[in-house]
């Protein structure tokens, strides 16, 4: 009889409200069970945050040896908790990780539009990948307000509302949709526009990995859009597959976050 291995998983998504185990706990776990059932030898305990401090604790206190985290916590964390990017997550409908910064059509172009105001995000648990990745370090002196709604933050941005911020960081996506609504769209623009970002990435926990096989993990995970299962799986965690880390572009992220590339 061969032994199951019970390890926790990590699943980090930085300021999404529903990124909680109460509200995400059951589907992520529906996900790491279809995992755990390619991989034969393992069952996982997924915990759900959208913090990355309570992911750091996370880690020290439950040792996972496997996670899926934002680009932002890998860099922020890679060397204190040993972390090793495995895969790269493609997720449904988003061609390609980018974020805008929306401002009022008033405004200027470009980051000066951010000049003198307050950017409201979701990210702001993640300070130094907004300043240093998303926006490379060109803009100085940057307030941040930490919101959970963005089209909360769009709408008290339109009407001015007493405590709205002046900018928006927001998916590109997201405000793709956003700004064809007949409120929104007519009195909003995206004044700058990001490059090609990394996508959330599952990563190993090298100093927790125990008898976990990383092969193991990978091919299940690589093929999991092969079977109906596993797109079920995948689909209702929003990923359309996982695919090799683009190196290239993680290794650009890493030297703009350290402050090597302007």
């Amino acid at each position: 009889m061969n032994l199951m291995l019970l390890v926790a998983f990590l699943f980090l998504k930085t300021g999404e409200k529903f990124a909680t185990q109460e509200m995400a706990g059951q589907t992520v776990g529906e996900f790491t069970a279809c995992v755990a059932k390619a991989i034969g030898d393992a069952t996982f305990e997924p915990c759900v945050l959208n913090s990355p401090l309570k992911a750091v604790e996370f880690c020290t206190t439950k040792k996972p040896p496997l996670g899926i985290v934002t680009p932002g916590f890998y860099l922020a964390y890679q060397k204190a908790l040993d972390i090793e990017p495995l895969l790269e997550v493609r997720r449904q409908e988003v061609p390609a990780e980018r974020y805008v910064v929306v401002v009022k059509k008033t405004a200027g172009d470009g980051l000066d539009a951010l000049r003198g105001r307050v950017l409201a995000t979701t990210l702001s648990a993640e300070e130094r990948y907004i300043t240093g990745v998303i926006l490379q370090d060109k803009v100085t002196e940057l307030r941040l307000k930490a919101v959970t709604d963005i089209e909360g933050a769009l709408f008290d941005l339109v009407e001015g509302a007493k405590d709205a911020a002046g900018a928006v960081l927001m998916e590109e996506t997201a405000w793709q949709i956003m700004e064809k609504d007949p409120e929104l769209g007519p009195t909003l623009k995206a004044a700058y526009r990001s490059e090609e970002l990394t996508g959330a990435l599952v990563v190993a926990f090298r100093g927790n990995a125990g008898k976990l096989d990383w092969c193991k993990v990978k091919g299940a995970l690589t093929s999991m859009n092969k079977s109906a299962e596993g797109r079920q799986a995948l689909g209702n965690i929003r990923v359309e597959a996982f695919e090799p880390v683009n190196e290239p572009r993680l290794k650009k992220a890493q030297e703009s976050f350290l402050g090597k590339e302007k």
